[in-house]
């Protein structure tokens, strides 16, 4: 290698290329053109089953965008914000109540919202039990165990927490709090008995329904509303490819093509996105101060 060869080089050039090379440099997240967009999906769903799941959705993007898009499966929120931090992911579809946070943290913008099969961008939570329980109503639950799905879930914890507390019980010191982790697991340990009572959105527990066989189980209460799934982008890049991945995502359901994969995706209670909208925040914190969260 010609270590001289800058020598033959004008001042002016020289200098031309030492600013593209800082700008380069301060600027990682600007991916070339064709870089492969790494998508992350939060999901209580097994890794196999989300990019079974996902896999035809990537490849409609790849499609649309010109650009790869590739499936990233982070493991919690603590996983999908290490994957935020380090830019191991590019855009990623999670709970409304992760969303908020990383979005406060100025981590995440959005570009779209999910809307649910009851043609709505808000849910509700219910809390089920035993029907030969005896158990009636919330208050009921004071020193029993209650089955939540996740500690970062919208509709597995934030909402039915709010929805104790505002009945008078705080479940973390006035119930023994069990996370499952998983929606067949919480339905399966009020069956069993080992949880006193079970919670989840309202929606999931409709589609188990049709899967589980949960005639022994009743509902005594729901919860208020909580905002459904958000697609979000890392806050550092491009406006132009949140823009692009925007229209796209919420364009699907005018295709043929991306309303057939839509339709597939309803087992997921998606029903098609649209632009997201930052009134459901207002919601979002409402549940946040009910239930007493700490951010």
């Amino acid at each position: 290698m010609d270590t001289n060869i800058n020598r033959d080089l004008p001042i002016s050039i020289l200098a031309s290329f030492f600013i593209l090379a800082l700008f380069t440099i301060s600027n990682p997240v600007m991916a070339k053109d064709g870089e492969p967009i790494r998508m992350g999906i939060i999901s209580l769903a097994p890794p196999a089953k989300i990019y079974k799941q996902w896999t035809e959705f990537a490849d409609y993007l790849s499609e649309k965008t010109g650009r790869k898009v590739n499936i990233v499966v982070p493991r919690g929120f603590k996983k999908i914000k290490q994957a935020v931090n380090e830019k191991t992911v590019d855009i990623f579809y999670v709970n409304s109540h992760i969303f908020y946070r990383l979005k406060r943290e100025g981590k995440a913008n959005p570009i779209a919202q999910m809307m649910n099969l009851e043609n709505s961008i808000y849910s509700k939570s219910v809390m089920f039990v035993r029907s030969n329980s005896g158990i009636d109503n919330l208050s009921q639950l004071k020193g029993e165990k209650v089955a939540f799905v996740a500690p970062m879930g919208a509709g597995g914890y934030l909402a039915p927490r709010a929805a104790f507390y505002k009945a008078g019980i705080q479940t973390k010191t006035e119930t023994q709090e069990l996370f499952t982790k998983n929606l067949t697991s919480s339905i399966h340990k009020v069956l069993i008995g080992d949880a006193k009572a079970g919670t989840m959105c309202g929606l999931n527990y409709n589609l188990m329904s049709k899967r589980v066989k949960m005639g022994d189980l009743k509902i005594i209460a729901s919860s208020g509303k909580y905002p459904e799934n958000v697609f979000g982008i890392r806050s550092d890049l491009s406006g132009d490819l949140a823009r692009q991945l925007s229209n796209v995502i919420v364009g699907m359901d005018t295709d043929a093509k991306g309303r057939k994969i839509l339709n597939k995706m309803r087992g997921m209670k998606i029903l098609k996105f649209v632009k997201y909208s930052e009134k459901v925040e207002t919601q979002t914190e409402k549940l946040l101060k009910i239930g007493k969260f700490k951010l």
